[in-house]
């Protein structure tokens, strides 16, 4: 887990480009503390020189003691890296890497069956130096090629200067759980690890992006596609490569992307014994391989079932080996707090528990970092919650943190899915089954049936409307998942759109800006292609969501397993904006200068702060 940098410029790089690099670098040092890299390469004839910086480890044979030594525009490319240790800890493992082909290699993110794919390619005659997985991937690109990519399993920002080729390789992973940003011009490409790196190269951006701003004002998304909040600067797509010569690569508008990973959405038919061993098998290795490090990790608790899955399972299988540390954040005497569930599963574990109390521990000025770490403006205030969760962690001296991302968007663990579900019964004609899954579901919740029958027919309405055009489609995120037909079109929107890309790249940002790598157990491509091939019914069903999980997990005591309520972090927002307002309101008029309409809500608040904060020259 780290942070790069690369940047190619067809007609040479200046000494001044250099220290741009250089610059950019330096703030995202909070991804990479353990050591710097920095690499300079001539692409036409191959010749690659290393620069010594103030963060270069001492025992790093260099090239260039400082810029003044570098001939002005012989070099065009510049490959960049914070390091952060999780595999090898000691400079074998720093980076940029050199393969024997003299192949180079930026990479941030962890591959976490290296271990197996390792084994393979040392029948196949390869040796290794290091033990980490930076080297794996390099010689897996050189036996495999592109293909190497189906082999990885993790997450990964992965860019290869092939040598040989004279080719960039770059690649992220199927999810975008290691986000990728890029700049591009006629004559200049620069790749990112965080959007904030931009600002360190003079003149590139000059407008921002206000189409996104009404976006997220209305409805909160981000990340639902490649743009940014810049005009200038966006993301990479997850499940795709680039493998180009770099005049191609500037050559077009647009990157020349490939695909490489497409989620399958065919159902399987399949018995419910099945369907648990399976799940079984694969949630269990999805949380061995993320637990492979050489450096301590911890468990993030909410005390609902994703996280208590996790939790339970890991316990499993490093048995009393090590003091698992767990880390929450609770809300004492407010609504959603989780400390009940949180306290009962480290006695019953025996656990570690650390908890931190955001409304107790909330600074203005810290919240303020928190949005400038993030890159974007947040949406509510449960993202502060996990940005102290992660500030509790790096306080305990953890370097790896595991969450429970990824499980409601699979298995349908949101309200809104259980409506969609719903709606599509209906649409179906199935109201017996509709009217068991409503009275069951109220039942379990002790709402009041009427309620939960309201919200699905408005959700029916609205489609009845887009079907005889009373309403106009006009394909926004919005529109697309208000109008989702079922169950598995609302979840793939949710996966790839409309909240995992947010949350995943939330907690890049916060468990970064404290030197702390985030793991995601159901993120495992195998378990998420599993989710989607299983009938709705495995997932919901008598009013039960994430029923496979429920079934699966027979590790979880019944309270935790059959929990009946649906929380996550749900923080005091208003008791926050309450007591803040005077300090919120502050910024509010920077948004008339964007024809943006001042607001005393938290979104209004948040876009205004994050403006203050990324201004550009």
């Amino acid at each position: 887990m780290c942070g790069i940098i690369t940047y190619y410029n067809k007609t040479g790089i200046s000494k001044k480009n250099i220290l741009e690099c250089i610059n950019s670098l330096d703030s995202i040092k909070h991804r990479g503390p353990d050591g710097e890299g920095i690499v300079l390469i001539n692409t036409l004839n191959g010749e690659a020189k290393i620069l010594k910086t103030e963060d270069t480890p001492n025992n790093i044979i260099y090239d260039y003691n400082s810029i003044e030594e570098i001939e002005e525009n012989y070099f065009n490319l510049i490959l960049g890296h914070r390091r952060l240790s999780i595999f090898d800890t000691s400079t074998a493992g720093h980076q940029p890497m050199k393969s024997p082909s003299n192949n180079w290699i930026v990479f941030n993110g962890e591959i976490y069956n290296f271990i197996e794919i390792k084994t393979e390619l040392k029948s196949k005659g390869y040796t290794f130096k290091t033990r980490t997985d930076t080297e794996v991937i390099l010689t897996a690109y050189q036996e495999w090629g592109v293909k190497c990519l189906t082999k990885f399993n993790g997450m990964w920002s992965i860019i290869i200067w092939d040598n040989l080729k004279k080719i960039f390789f770059i690649s992220n992973d199927r999810f975008g759980v290691k986000p990728l940003y890029y700049y591009k011009n006629t004559n200049e490409i620069i790749f990112m690890s965080e959007v904030k790196q931009i600002h360190k190269f003079t003149n590139r951006i000059k407008s921002y992006n206000t189409k996104n701003f009404h976006v997220f004002l209305e409805s909160g998304f981000l990340d639902f596609d490649d743009t940014t909040f810049y005009k200038k600067v966006n993301r990479f797509r997850a499940s795709h490569f680039i493998s180009e010569k770099a005049s191609k690569i500037l050559k077009n508008n647009h990157l020349p992307y490939r695909k490489y990973y497409t989620l399958n959405l065919i159902k399987k038919q399949c018995k419910l014994d099945d369907a648990i061993e399976e799940f079984r098998y694969l949630f269990n290795n999805a949380v061995t391989i993320r637990l492979r490090s050489d450096v301590p990790f911890g468990v993030t608790l909410s005390g609902g079932l994703d996280s208590s899955s996790i939790i339970y399972e890991t316990r499993h299988i490093i048995k009393e080996k090590t003091k698992l540390q767990t880390f929450s954040a609770i809300f004492p005497d407010k609504e959603g707090d989780e400390s009940e569930y949180i306290n009962f599963i480290c006695k019953d574990l025996n656990l570690t528990k650390n908890t931190t109390n955001p409304m107790d521990d909330f600074i203005f000025e810290d919240f303020k970092k928190h949005i400038y770490h993030q890159d974007f403006p947040i949406p509510s205030t449960s993202y502060y919650a996990e940005w102290c969760v992660a500030k509790l962690a790096n306080r305990n001296n953890v370097k790896i943190i595991l969450n429970g991302q990824g499980a409601d968007e699979v298995f349908a663990g949101y309200h809104h899915h259980f409506y969609k579900y719903c709606k599509a019964l209906i649409m179906k004609g199935r109201i017996f089954k509709y009217l068991k899954e409503v009275n069951n579901y109220a039942t379990l919740k002790e709402w009041d049936v009427r309620k939960v029958h309201k919200n699905v027919m408005a959700d029916v309405k609205l489609a009845i409307k887009f079907q005889i055009h009373l309403k106009k489609l006009d394909q926004t995120l919005s529109q697309r998942w208000n109008n989702a037909k079922n169950l598995t079109e609302i979840l793939n929107i949710d996966l790839t759109e409309a909240t995992i890309p947010t949350y995943l790249r939330s907690d890049d940002r916060d468990g970064m800006a404290f030197g702390i790598e985030s793991r995601h157990p159901f993120m495992d491509y195998r378990l998420i292609n599993f989710g989607f091939s299983l009938s709705d019914n495995f997932k919901i069903n008598n009013g039960w969501q994430k029923l496979i999980i429920r079934d699966s997990m027979e590790k979880l005591p019944d309270k935790i397993r059959w929990r009946k309520d649906k929380k996550g972090y749900t923080t005091p927002q208003n008791d926050i904006i309450n007591k803040y307002q005077n300090d919120l309101k502050k910024e509010l008029n920077l948004l008339s200068e964007y024809g943006i309409k001042k607001k005393p809500d938290f979104r209004h608040y948040s876009l205004s702060l994050w403006l203050k904060g990324n201004a550009f020259s």
